[in-house]
């Protein structure tokens, strides 16, 4: 049997399951109209996600620092890849560009967690500048725009020569910059009918400026889940925003958390369908074809072997390997920041190209 087979054999309890929850659900008529039109569910599912991320931020802090990137964190790496490249119409020069930058990146990680390297900030930087470069160029070469490759040059010699000079604060910056991305690619890239996209984005700006204010700070405290597996909120308050100001650092972790989550269901759940190329929802065998379709199954494999490896690793040292997983998978920001740059370079995003060959099988 192959591993196409027999993912497809164990998708079909979830197909089951699936079916008996849209009988259930199609008897309501604003549910099934819902369900009918693909820009209104991706808004409706958006806006849920985000309504049930705030509450996991303010009650659930620990938690959410702790499992999301050890569940999801794989997950949501390959549907970058997934989606920002393999699934693109990319020049082969610019294609190996982005896998050795990412190979050199995730080279300079181990490096360090290895100890073979110290204070390797400035040198990941430097390399994370130059993918970033080469993605400019390679927007400029598919007849993009001079003027904006003038300007995303200029801004990235800026944001390098910052980087540069103030390390430890840029890493502190594109920790939480990054969970802005993926909103911004699904935004601006994916092309979802710009009408519902209103409503989940003003809900996710709101959400996080009130939670940065530290409106929710008692709230956060006074949670049972305050502090889970030997974990305290103020500790993870001290990794992630080191303010004196408790009210202010609990407010931004907790805004941190919120991103995080919001970045997870974009990546996992939002773009994914956004992509589809029929408007209807896709079965789980038909979600599971169209990734073999993309990874091939020696991809699949690998995706499934790091991600059973930080499970495992989880049960024997939780944070450490939370830590470690968080450290090789920064390459992935970098990653979205240069076909970011690519695409608004060019002029184009994932929707005006055609796609690779990627049909939906039922």
């Amino acid at each position: 049997m192959s591993l196409l087979s027999a993912a497809e054999r164990l998708s079909e309890p979830l197909d089951w399951c699936r079916r008996g929850w849209f009988s259930w659900l199609v008897r309501n008529e604003f549910a099934r109209a819902t369900l009918a039109d693909r820009d209104r569910r991706i808004a409706t599912i958006a806006c849920a996600s985000v309504l049930v991320a705030a509450l996991g931020a303010v009650y659930l802090p620990v938690l959410l620092f702790t499992f999301g990137p050890i569940l999801l964190g794989v997950a949501h790496v390959a549907a970058d890849v997934r989606y920002l490249v393999l699934r693109r119409k990319l020049a082969r020069w610019w294609q190996s560009s982005i896998w050795v930058g990412c190979a050199a990146l995730i080279a300079l990680r181990v490096a360090e967690e290895l100890g073979w390297l110290r204070q390797i900030d400035r040198v990941e930087f430097g390399f994370a500048a130059a993918l970033i470069a080469a993605a400019v160029l390679a927007g400029l070469r598919e007849r993009g725009s001079a003027a904006r490759a003038v300007a995303a040059g200029a801004l990235l010699a800026v944001a390098t020569g910052c980087a540069l000079t103030q390390p430890r604060i840029a890493r502190y910056v594109f920790l939480h910059a990054h969970n802005l991305i993926a909103i911004l690619a699904w935004a601006t890239l994916f092309r979802a009918n710009k009408r519902w996209l209103l409503a989940p984005l003003a809900l996710i700006v709101s959400t996080a400026v009130a939670l940065a204010s530290g409106a929710m700070y008692e709230q956060t405290l006074a949670s049972p889940f305050a502090a889970s597996f030997h974990l305290h909120v103020f500790t993870v308050s001290d990794w992630l925003a080191p303010f004196a100001d408790p009210r202010l650092a609990i407010g931004v972790t907790t805004t941190y958390l919120f991103l995080q989550s919001v970045h997870y269901s974009a990546w996992l759940n939002w773009i994914p369908q956004q992509e589809q190329p029929k408007r209807g929802t896709p079965t789980f065998r038909m979600s599971m074809r169209s990734l073999f379709t993309d990874l091939g199954a020696p991809g699949v494999a690998a995706v499934g072997l790091a991600a059973l490896a930080v499970w495992v690793g989880a049960c024997f040292d939780l944070h450490r390997t939370q830590r470690l997983y968080l450290s090789l998978a920064t390459f992935h920001g970098y990653l979205e920041l240069a076909v970011l740059a690519f695409f608004w370079v060019g002029g184009s995003g994932p929707a005006e190209q055609e796609q690779a060959v990627h049909s939906e099988a039922a």
